[in-house]
């Protein structure tokens, strides 16, 4: 299912949006497992992986079952969405909105990639999964995006867009008439694809919010999020981050390519312009898992080289010659 991603690590925006929205009381239990800490959240310039947002959504459906995405409006404000709503606000038209959907919405959203199909008389957005999520990971965040698009296209039409049409590429839920409640009721399930349809004589209408100067600076700010995907210094960034988010054991060259929409050439290419190579940072995180398995864990040396991917002990035991000097 996999295609090209362009970046897996994302803002913490969305991270933070969601402990916003349901962390009071609960916020342990909603970052068991991600790696992120109570004082990342106010770190304006936080970035965490695709994977942690991932963990994130899993812990509140376990806390507040599926459909939550659909109780809390907040989730549903334009606000929260950054550059990329404000681009779509300030947009000439309806049209313009749409196409800076297309371009930039897996800027801050990796987990999809959007195509616009015209058709005689509408349009439709598709959302192609680019990485192999189960429905109950890709769900709530397919929730959110077709709330957020549905907010953003009723604020530049400055009414509600009852003729949108929502079709989910999953069974009907358990809280269809919350879906209904929050989207249309033209929902449909079981499609071949999560898509959005829209008239198409809409795509002409201007915004009643458009702001030429804000349109431009916005789309300055989304060019230089893609800019900056080629960047190998920022490849780095999300190889190291990957790492650190990956479960027991490891994760190969081969493995973390496939993850971020690269050949296994470009990643060393990349990595090398970087002054790095993908054995070094492997070598690096596996020296502190094991550093912090040795201090604080209460498991055998056995049990934390299979822990962290060790075929045989005694290789366990060279590296940590070789890490700590033993």
């Amino acid at each position: 299912m996999a295609q090209t991603l362009e970046r897996l690590p994302m803002t913490m925006g969305y991270f933070r949006l969601i402990h916003r929205c349901f962390g009071q009381g609960n916020s342990a239990a909603l970052l068991e497992g991600t790696g992120v800490r109570e004082r990342d959240l106010s770190n304006p310039s936080a970035e965490i992986s695709l994977f942690q947002q991932v963990r994130q959504v899993e812990n509140v459906t376990a806390l507040h079952g599926a459909g939550w995405a659909f109780s809390q409006p907040e989730l549903w404000n334009p606000s929260a969405h950054g550059a990329i709503a404000v681009a779509m606000l300030a947009a000439p038209t309806i049209g313009d909105s749409v196409e800076v959907l297309r371009r930039y919405s897996h800027v801050r959203a990796p987990f999809f990639r959007m195509h616009i199909k015209p058709q005689r008389a509408a349009v439709v957005l598709e959302y192609e999964l680019t990485v192999p999520l189960e429905e109950p990971q890709w769900r709530p965040m397919m929730e959110i995006a077709f709330v957020a698009v549905r907010a953003m296209v009723q604020a530049s039409l400055g009414r509600a867009p009852s003729e949108m049409q929502f079709f989910f590429a999953g069974a009907t839920p358990s809280y269809d008439a919350k879906v209904r409640a929050g989207l249309s009721q033209h929902v449909k399930y079981d499609a071949a694809l999560n898509h959005i349809v829209l008239p198409k004589d809409w795509m002409e209408i201007p915004s009643t919010a458009a702001d030429s100067a804000l349109y431009r600076n916005a789309l300055s700010e989304l060019q230089g999020a893609l800019a900056r995907l080629d960047d190998p210094v920022d490849l780095r960034a999300q190889v190291e981050r990957l790492l650190q988010t990956m479960p027991d054991g490891r994760l190969g060259a081969d493995d973390v390519a496939r993850a971020l929409g690269v050949s296994r050439r470009t990643l060393t290419r990349r990595l090398r312009d970087a002054d790095t190579q993908f054995r070094d940072l492997l070598d690096g995180e596996l020296k502190s898992r094991a550093a912090n398995l040795l201090r604080h864990a209460k498991l055998s040396r056995d049990e934390i080289a299979e822990r962290l991917g060790y075929r045989d002990p005694t290789s366990f035991s060279r590296a940590c010659r070789r890490w700590f000097a033993e």
